[in-house]
C-alpha cells in the first residue's frame, strides 16, 4: 500500500516507476512491509549515503539498511541551539517544584488579590 492508501501491487509499482525494469532500485517499506514509503534508484542512494562504489548491489543494500535503520545521533548541546534551549527549558521545569515566593512574598500577593485588610483564608 502507498501512504495515500492506494494499493501498491507489483504491477502498480512497475506502472508508477517504470525505471525499475532498467535500473536497480530500493523499495523502502515499513517493518511489516505493508506500506511503500519510497522507491529510489540504488545508485542515487549510494551517492546520498556515501556507500563505497566497490560494494556489490547486495552489499550496498545491506550498508544502506544499516545506515537507514540506525538510531539518529544525539546532538551535543553546544552543537545544536535547539538542544541547548530544550535543556534550559527542562532545567526550568525541574525547578518549578521549588517554591517561587517566600512566605512573606506570598502573603503580599494574597494581600493584593484579597485586600490587605483581613485574612485571605477566611
Amino acid at each position: 500500500m502507498y501512504p495515500n492508501g492506494a494499493i501498491a501491487t507489483p504491477e502498480t509499482i512497475l506502472q508508477d516507476f517504470p525505471a525499475i525494469e532498467t535500473f536497480a532500485h530500493v523499495i523502502e517499506t515499513d517493518e511489516a512491509e505493508e506500506i511503500v514509503w519510497s522507491v529510489m534508484n540504488l545508485s542515487a542512494m549510494r551517492t546520498m549515503h556515501n556507500i563505497d562504489p566497490a560494494l556489490t548491489e547486495s552489499e550496498a543494500i545491506d550498508a544502506l539498511a544499516e545506515i537507514i535503520n540506525a538510531p539518529p545521533p544525539t546532538p551535543e548541546p553546544q552543537d545544536d541551539p535547539l538542544a541547548t534551549a530544550l535543556l534550559a527549558l527542562a532545567g526550568t521545569l525541574d525547578n518549578m517544584n521549588d517554591p517561587v515566593l517566600t512566605e512573606d512574598e506570598a502573603d503580599w500577593v494574597k494581600g493584593l488579590i484579597y485586600g490587605f485588610e483581613g485574612d485571605a483564608d477566611e
